[in-house]
Order: C-alpha cells, then sequence, then structure tokens
C-alpha cells in the first residue's frame, strides 16, 4: 500500500462522527478508501451516510484533516513507516475472511510481520494471566502440538495464558498472531516487547486501532472479538469466573465458532470458568488431538494428529540445550515419576547411558528425582513462559 493510501485510511479512521458501523457499511458500499473519498454529497447520503458523517468528510476535504481529530495524521503515519506496518482494508483482498464475515469486523486492520499469517487457519488460545505453572505449561504444549499440526496460534500477547500460547507455537517453529489492544508501534504490557519481535519472524501483531492509541480497558474486550474472529475455534486454557476468557469464548459462540475447554479440579478456583464453560456444552480438551478431531476438516492439516513424543522437544534440541541421547530419554519422562529401570526398558540404552543423561537432564532443569525416579520439571522450559 503507497503513501498516499496509508494516509487516507488514517484520515477516514480518524473522523469522529465516521465511526464504527456506519464506517463498515461506507467501505463495504464503496469498496475502496479511494471511492468513499471521492464520493460526492449525495452519492454518501444515498449509501447511507448521516449528515453528521457528509459534515465530517467535507471538513476533511478543505482541511485535508479534522480539527477534533485526537492525534496528528502525519505522526501516525510516520509511526506506520517506522515500525514497517500495513493496513488491510475490509472488503480488500488481504483481509482475513473469517474476520470479514463476524457481525462487526473492523474496518481497518493495522499489521507487522508477516500479513500473510492472517490468511491461515488459526485456533486462538486464551486464559488466566495469574495463571498456575500447569496451566502455563498445558499452554505451551497445545500451541505448540497445534502449531506443528498446520495451525497458527492467535492470542493477545497479554501475562499469562496468552504469553505461554506464543511461546508454544515459537517452540514449534510455527506462526503466532498477537491481537493488540493499542496502536501498532506500542507492544502491551512492555515485558512482551521481545517475544513481539520474534513473533514477527513468522507470525504478525495486529490490531484494529490507529498509531498513537493507548492501551485503555475498553479496548481489551473489542480486542477479544477479533481474537475469536480469526480464529476456527477458541481454546480456554484456565480461567476463574468471572473473566476476560469467558467473554473471547462467548464471543466465540456468537460468531459460531468452536469453543475448547480443559477440564481442571473443582477445587481449583482458577479453572472453574473452564468447569462452566464444559457444563454449558463446550469441548473437553485432554490432549491435541480433542482439538485436531474437531477442526481438522476445516483446515488442510498436514498431519491431522500429533507426532511421536520426541518431536514435540524437537525445538530445544536444535536450540542446542539436549544432547541426541537426552532428548530421546527425556520422550520418556513424563509429570508422573518414573524409574530408572523403566526407562532402560523403555530407552533401550545400557544403564550407564541412562544414568548419565538423567544427570544432565536435572542439572539442566528438565527432569526432578522424586523417590526412587524422575518425573518432568517445568523449570527447564522456564523460558518459554
Amino acid at each position: 500500500m503507497d503513501t498516499e493510501t496509508l494516509r487516507l485510511c488514517l484520515l477516514l479512521h480518524s473522523l469522529p462522527r465516521l465511526q464504527g458501523r456506519q464506517l463498515r457499511h461506507l467501505l463495504e458500499y464503496f469498496t475502496t478508501p479511494e471511492a468513499l473519498w471521492q464520493a460526492d454529497p449525495a452519492a454518501l447520503v444515498a449509501a447511507g451516510a448521516s449528515s453528521a458523517a457528509v459534515q465530517d468528510l467535507a471538513l476533511a476535504h478543505r482541511l485535508g484533516r479534522h480539527p477534533q481529530a485526537p492525534v496528528d495524521i502525519e505522526a501516525q503515519l510516520d509511526l506506520l513507516q517506522a515500525v514497517n506496518a500495513q493496513v488491510r482494508v475490509l472488503g480488500q483482498p488481504g483481509y482475513p475472511a473469517l474476520l470479514a464475515a463476524i457481525p462487526d469486523p473492523p474496518p481497518f486492520l493495522y499489521v507487522r510481520g508477516q500479513p500473510a499469517a492472517l490468511q491461515l487457519p488459526q485456533l486462538a488460545v486464551v486464559g488466566s494471566r495469574k495463571a498456575s505453572a500447569v496451566g502455563l505449561r498445558a499452554a505451551t504444549e497445545l500451541a505448540a502440538g497445534a502449531a506443528r499440526s498446520g495451525l497458527a496460534i492467535t492470542s493477545g500477547l497479554a501475562l499469562g495464558i496468552d504469553a505461554a500460547a506464543h511461546r508454544g507455537a515459537l517452540l514449534a517453529q510455527g506462526a503466532s498472531i498477537a491481537v493488540m489492544a493499542t496502536g501498532i508501534e506500542a507492544v502491551y504490557p512492555r515485558r512482551h516487547q521481545a517475544l513481539a519481535d520474534e513473533l514477527l519472524d513468522t507470525g504478525c501483531l495486529v490490531t484494529e486501532f490507529a498509531p498513537l492509541t493507548p492501551p485503555l480497558p475498553g479496548h481489551f474486550p473489542a480486542r477479544n472479538r477479533i481474537i475469536s474472529g480469526l480464529s476456527l475455534g477458541v481454546l480456554v486454557v484456565e480461567a476463574a469466573l468471572p473473566s476476560g476468557s469467558l467473554i473471547t469464548a462467548g464471543t466465540a459462540l456468537e460468531q459460531g465458532r468452536e469453543v475448547f475447554a480443559l477440564p481442571w479440579f473443582p477445587g481449583h478456583l482458577g479453572g472453574r470458568g473452564c468447569l462452566h464453560l464444559l457444563r454449558d456444552g463446550a469441548v473437553m480438551v485432554q490432549g491435541i488431538e480433542d482439538i485436531l478431531g474437531e477442526l481438522g476438516s476445516l483446515f488442510d492439516a498436514q498431519q491431522a494428529f500429533p507426532r511421536p513424543p520426541e518431536r514435540a522437544l524437537a525445538g530445544l534440541e536444535q536450540a542446542g540445550k539436549l544432547t541426541g541421547s537426552q532428548h530421546g530419554l527425556l520422550a520418556f519422562i513424563g509429570y508422573e515419576e518414573v524409574g530408572v529401570e523403566a526407562l532402560v526398558s523403555a530407552s533401550g540404552r545400557p544403564l550407564p547411558e541412562v544414568l548419565a543423561a538423567l544427570s544432565a537432564l536435572e542439572m539442566q532443569g528438565f527432569v526432578v528425582r522424586q523417590g526412587g525416579g524422575y518425573l518432568r520439571s517445568d523449570s527447564g522450559l522456564a523460558t518459554f513462559k
């Protein structure tokens, strides 16, 4: 998109009385921002524009801006170009088809990274900002499994489950899409700047909010409808009652999307939202195959089900954190205690080699010794939380 078209999109987006439903309708009617901008008052009225919107457009034509616009368009344009952002316009090529079909799609999407990722089949993964260690691990592993099966992972870049889901997709070398509640130039929370930068290689950041828009409270529920709107389904990993994740799940149902939830023990307060969803008909998820079984027919997955356990660790091995023998042994160690003899039998490796690999894995934080055996540790995945 050339500079003048970017400027025009920002100008249309800045008009205070041409917002929301009316802007969507006029863009769909005139098909392009240029055609909308060039329409005369009679054509605008015939298309359904209000008299106030026609006045705003006339004033913008005369001044090149609107005097009540909240921010300077040239400053916004400079920021878009500085971060190499693009704009996707409702009704135009490149705008995600699923999102365009929801009742209230955003007129403009500002995108950084790989805009083509928006065309991938997506699974939204959401949950608590104050997630438990088990919830974080589940989000990471399920997101990685979905990414390896051909789904992009979409979430909100928030603390807790959102960040774990994004990192799971990165671990699997898949695409992840972060939907923001700010302008495209500002990462919120700031501590996720490095995570956002990493997403740009294979996925993208996306927002409906124009540059220089701060993270106001009302923006987050609006952001959630885009998370679900982009996706084939929404997985709620861990959520309390009430929570923003349940709002996203409710929006997903309104949009005709599938909702998935993990079955938590009733005593876990942070999981009661998931139990609430399951009671109301959400699909129960115990493993990635439960999600793929529901969504597999809706996208061209390269493989319908997850690979053997060792593939789940491929990202760690490639990062140089595990040797081949350690990697192979870790595939047999889960979150329940397993004895050394059982590991020797399962791996087919001699006892001295198993003991040496276990020692190295323990030192690196991937396993812990408990009782007479070993079990998987969260600390080895700490960098992904």
